[in-house]
């Protein structure tokens, strides 16, 4: 029963309180608010701008491009925000080899990345690839040095 009062008491003290004004109250929220957003997101907004500016810059007619869902063709043409790509392989010629080659047209946010064409390695005149260019080193021949001739002994 002693707690009845004392519940009452606290009630009639919270209410009749001096009152402030509401905007004081709701203003650290909004001053947190106002800096998480510069803070936090506004970069994030310049940060993706400049990747989607970057992002269809330096490619040409002719490079080698791969799409966002892995196609991989040359550029053909580029007519505004739309890339015409050819898909195939290249004969040493610059033709299309095989089957007919599939012209496909992509918007610029398409295009993930510009990539390096594959170059074939070429045989030596006995056959052999070299493996010298190919990964920047000579190869090593091990010697036997008579290992055997101590083992048998």
């Amino acid at each position: 029963m002693t707690s009845s009062p004392a519940l009452i008491h606290f009630v009639v003290a919270a209410t009749s309180s001096k009152s402030s004004n509401p905007l004081l109250t709701l203003l650290p929220l909004v001053a947190i608010g106002v800096l998480g957003y510069f803070f936090f997101i506004k970069p994030q907004q310049r940060k993706a701008k400049a990747a989607r500016e970057a992002q269809g810059s330096g490619i040409e007619i002719g490079d080698e491009v791969q799409t966002v869902g892995g196609v991989i063709g040359t550029v053909l043409e580029i007519h505004g925000d739309r890339y015409t790509l050819i898909t195939g392989s290249l004969g040493s010629d610059g033709n299309l080899n095989g089957i007919q080659p599939t012209r496909i047209v992509f918007a610029r946010q398409a295009i993930a990345r510009k990539i390096e064409p594959i170059v074939d390695a070429d045989p030596d005149e006995d056959g052999e690839v070299d493996d010298e260019h190919e990964y920047g080193h000579e190869s090593v021949e091990i010697e036997d040095n008579g290992d055997e001739e101590a083992e048998e002994a």
